[in-house]
């Protein structure tokens, strides 16, 4: 539900002002809709022109009461008479309103104390002292749950020690109601404590409601003022500029890397010049080595050093990522020197992303997305065992989070330093070796195939593909030789997809990983199997290099799946709009639909 007033008392008729073409409430209602997280969306107003508008354009409108004090008011009148569960109040005047901030509004209701909440709302980290003084900008405090406590258009708390370390949080306009909660509120009257400040969530607290605050790190416009407006036309501009220039591609790689046979025993001399006075290394360690006590001794641990055995049976989590930041910040005073990840795919993506949210507040869910996180990650190391995965070297790290699985991809999440050592990979089963080998022969094919391909992603990907052709294919490697050329072809396939992107594949192991739990490398297997019409000459190369290597791809996954279960995967799939970009082009939501989606599952 979209409350939108049209006398709005600083900027009247704001909401029908032009931004790119469209009244700001257009923009407003079609960028709620396009996150395809509701069952509907509506504009509820006083206006016959906002009406009139939002119908022009294909949408929903409904007509309101003209007397209404507060959007809430105004939505519980709408939604009375609707047989409805949650109802999210985005505001009008929030025409970037993102699907992040959405989703992460509307996960607190999975969480272990949704049943205490009444309703849930965001807010983002504030430092720009006059923001923070500016009473148009409401400011939230919560408590150690994040329940809010107060809100207020003055700076609260106030800072009486002007050298307190104090985090202020500015509320976003976001609301998901439970309904009950919102008609208590459309019945009860307004009390002074909300008539003084002119926020209509006080009532909720004045009445004892249960008001859960969610952080979001997503920076929309709020069009309150001609300057605003002017700034948002602005951002749209410069957005449609830069996805005319896509293939302009500004990332980072990563700054130093070590390759040989032995390699792993420089690790104590690197880290030397990287170490701060009382701040540990923190190792994260595949618990396959726990009992390997040569690779241990080698990490040579230091003064306060710890290491921590992970077990990499499942794919990483937040949630798991935001346990261990816990505890590492509750057991040291200092924030480490840095991170190592020794592992395979599933360890070097945990320890990018406890590096990332070390120095970043919030949970790892909310940066879950491109280009999310603003501060620079703590120093970490990528030390591979396992060959194919890419991890080493990507711009991201890929985890399954509350609403979806994806990776957080930024700028800061690439190693600092990886060391390459083949000699790491010996010993890994048979079937393991040829799933991460595999998932490097997919990113080759996928980034080669893609629209999003160039010069600099083909070469890499071109030297992966003919690695893996070398060394699945042709077989007259030593097994010396191979462990070598798969950790560069791993590189190389990684960096093929950081300057282009993977496809179809890639999207739908991802559907299959958040409902089934299946591991990264053998989901690919398993989709690739069946993506003949796709990528007909690498598929058919694919099930060759299956039947010489005798390995069997797991068969019947999806074959017992509930409807749910089905069209979760299907909306985790659809949900990564630059996988079938990169694979079927600007037209994929015609060729991809959920039908054919499902059609394809079911044959797995």
């Amino acid at each position: 539900m979209i409350p939108a007033r049209y006398g709005a008392s600083r900027f009247p008729g704001k909401l029908m002002q032009d931004l790119g073409g469209k009244p700001v409430i257009v923009r407003t209602y079609e960028a709620a809709q396009e996150t395809k997280l509701f069952d509907d969306v509506f504009v509820v107003t006083d206006s016959d022109i906002i009406f009139k508008e939002i119908e022009m354009h294909g949408g929903k409108a409904i007509m309101s009461k003209k007397e209404h004090d507060c959007g809430s008011d105004r939505i519980a009148e709408a939604v009375e008479n609707m047989n409805v569960d949650i109802v999210v109040n985005v505001q009008g005047d929030e025409p970037f309103t993102s699907k992040e901030g959405l989703e992460q509004v509307l996960s607190v209701f999975n969480g272990a104390d949704a049943d205490k909440i009444d309703l849930a709302s965001l807010m983002t980290e504030i430092h720009d002292w006059k923001e923070i003084s500016d009473p148009n900008c409401v400011k939230v405090i919560v408590d150690k749950d994040n329940f809010a406590q107060y809100f207020s258009r003055s700076p609260i708390p106030y800072p009486r020690d002007k050298n307190a370390a104090v985090q202020y949080y500015k509320h976003k306009g976001i609301y998901a109601f439970r309904k009950q909660a919102l008609m208590d509120f459309y019945r009860l009257p307004m009390r002074s404590l909300e008539a003084a400040e002119k926020i209509e969530c006080i009532r909720y607290l004045e009445y004892g409601k249960n008001i859960k605050m969610a952080i979001s790190n997503t920076q929309g416009i709020e069009i309150d003022t001609p300057e605003d407006l002017m700034r948002a036309n602005k951002v749209l501009k410069e957005e449609k500029r830069a996805d005319v220039n896509n293939k302009y591609r500004n990332f980072p790689m990563v700054p130093k890397v070590v390759f040989g046979e032995g390699s792993f025993d420089q690790l104590s001399s690197i880290l030397a010049p990287q170490r701060k006075d009382k701040a540990p290394f923190i190792f994260l360690v595949d618990d396959v080595f726990k009992n390997d006590s040569e690779l241990v001794n080698k990490i040579n641990l230091r003064f306060n050093d710890k290491l921590i055995f992970v077990s990499a049976d499942e794919e990483p989590k937040t949630s798991q990522v935001d346990q261990m930041v816990k505890e590492i910040k509750t057991e040291f005073t200092y924030r480490p020197s840095g991170i190592i990840g020794i592992g395979g795919g599933t360890i070097l993506d945990l320890a990018k992303a406890v590096s990332i949210m070390l120095s970043n507040k919030g949970s790892a869910a909310d940066y879950q997305g491109w280009d999310l996180v603003r501060n620079k990650a703590v120093y970490h190391v990528g030390i591979p065992t396992i060959s194919g995965t890419g991890a080493e070297v990507s711009r991201t790290t890929v985890l399954t989070g509350p609403v979806k699985k994806l990776g957080i991809n930024s700028d800061y999440t690439p190693f600092d330093q990886v060391i390459l050592d083949p000699d790491l990979t010996i010993g890994v089963p048979k079937n393991q070796w040829f799933y991460t080998g595999m998932d490097c022969f997919i990113h080759c094919v996928e980034s080669l195939n893609g629209t999003f391909l160039n010069a600099f992603s083909e070469s890499y990907g071109e030297k992966a593909y003919d690695l893996c052709y070398e060394i699945f294919v042709k077989g007259d490697l030593s097994e010396e030789e191979s462990r070598g050329k798969l950790m560069m072809a791993s590189w190389h396939g990684g960096m093929s997809i950081a300057y282009s992107q993977v496809g179809v594949a890639h999207a739908m192991s991802y559907g299959l990983s958040y409902v089934l739990g299946t591991k990264h490398g053998i989901g690919n297997c398993i989709v690739f199997d069946h993506l003949e019409e796709f990528y007909p000459k690498d598929v058919a190369l694919f099930k060759e290099m299956v039947r010489k290597h005798n390995v069997d791809i797991p068969k019947g996954l999806c074959a017992n799946l509930t409807e749910d279960q089905i069209n979760t995967m299907i909306d985790i799939a659809l949900s990564l709009v630059p996988l079938w970009e990169n694979a079927l082009g600007d037209d994929w939501e015609n060729i991809m639909t959920r039908e054919k989606l499902r059609s394809l599952y079911l044959k797995m």
